[in-house]
């Protein structure tokens, strides 16, 4: 969970009221929503949605019953049920939200989560531990919504629909998943596209023996193919990777530094900023500093001229 927030985070953009954001045409969008002190809001929305908090805690009133969020709890309101939410005095909400046409998930989804209430799990619960895969399919969407590469609205679809099926395995105790991989005949060639597939799962939170065991090899076996075949160490690539997009995400985005940390992969906002500055002796905030008055300056020199550098990354 990403508490902790170092002295220069740039002034934050919060809500007070539920943030407005438009439906696309292919009725599905995924965002960040970061609450101010006295958040409410009371409504009735034409479409579906399935909430994750980050941190904070909030009231639901929801057809006739009242829920408490907190860090960690994932739930779902259908379209056209009236709620209203007021966020915890001292202890505003951020989180990440989906919004949805409910015939996206089909019939049988659709007939599931349809009914009026709300279905919510605590991913961190004994029985589930779900918070590391259900952080990761939110991070995936954001990724996927943020680079649209080719076919990006067919997997945002997916996921959604992973999601659903999901939530209600969680809801039913029915939340056994195993996951199987198609092993190659080659060990390098699995490491190979093992090394492939990380460029657009970067940010899922696995363990090096995990990495090995998914391409069934030894964690000595895999650190070697690893580093043959990308030059780096597992660690060093998949922080390469997340701190890749996290350099996009500051300068084309205007996404919060917070923000940038969770859709990077990282979980620690202190070792996001360490990892950063040990890399582009910068710290986030200053970079796109840094990078908007280059904009603003037409420069045409390389973001990392050294003047620059000693002006804003002190």
């Amino acid at each position: 969970m990403i508490q902790m927030t170092p002295p220069d985070i740039e002034p934050e953009r919060l809500e007070v009221r539920p943030k407005q954001v438009k439906m696309p045409k292919d009725g599905l969008v995924v965002f960040e929503s970061r609450h101010g002190p006295g958040f409410f809001g009371e409504l009735k929305d034409p479409y579906s949605k399935f909430h994750l908090v980050i941190r904070g805690r909030a009231q639901w009133d929801v057809a006739g019953r009242s829920y408490t969020t907190m860090p960690d709890v994932l739930f779902h309101i259908a379209a056209g049920v009236s709620h209203r939410i007021r966020d915890v005095l001292h202890d505003p909400v951020s989180n990440y939200v989906i919004h949805y046409q409910p015939q996206l998930l089909g019939d049988e989804l659709m007939q599931r989560f349809g009914s009026p209430g709300i279905v919510l799990m605590n991913l961190g619960s004994p029985g589930l531990h779900q918070t590391a895969p259900i952080r990761s399919l939110f991070r995936e969407m954001l990724f996927e919504s943020a680079t649209q590469q080719l076919g990006w609205k067919v997997l945002l679809k997916s996921r959604l629909i992973e999601l659903a099926v999901r939530t209600l395995r969680m809801a039913e105790r029915g939340n056994q998943h195993t996951m199987v991989f198609k092993a190659g005949s080659d060990s390098i060639e699995r490491v190979t596209q093992y090394a492939l597939r990380l460029k657009s799962r970067f940010f899922h939170q696995e363990t090096l023996p995990d990495a090995a065991k998914s391409v069934h090899l030894s964690r000595r076996q895999f650190t070697d193919l690893f580093r043959r075949v990308t030059g780096k160490s597992w660690r060093r690539y998949i922080r390469t990777l997340r701190l890749e997009h996290a350099v996009r995400l500051l300068t084309n985005t205007d996404k919060s530094v917070i923000a940038v940390a969770f859709e990077s992969g990282f979980e620690d906002l202190s070792q996001f900023y360490h990892n950063f500055r040990e890399t582009y002796d910068c710290t986030p905030s200053s970079y796109r500093e840094m990078h908007q008055h280059q904009l603003r300056l037409g420069a045409g020199s390389s973001l990392y001229d050294q003047k620059r550098r000693a002006i804003y990354c002190k």
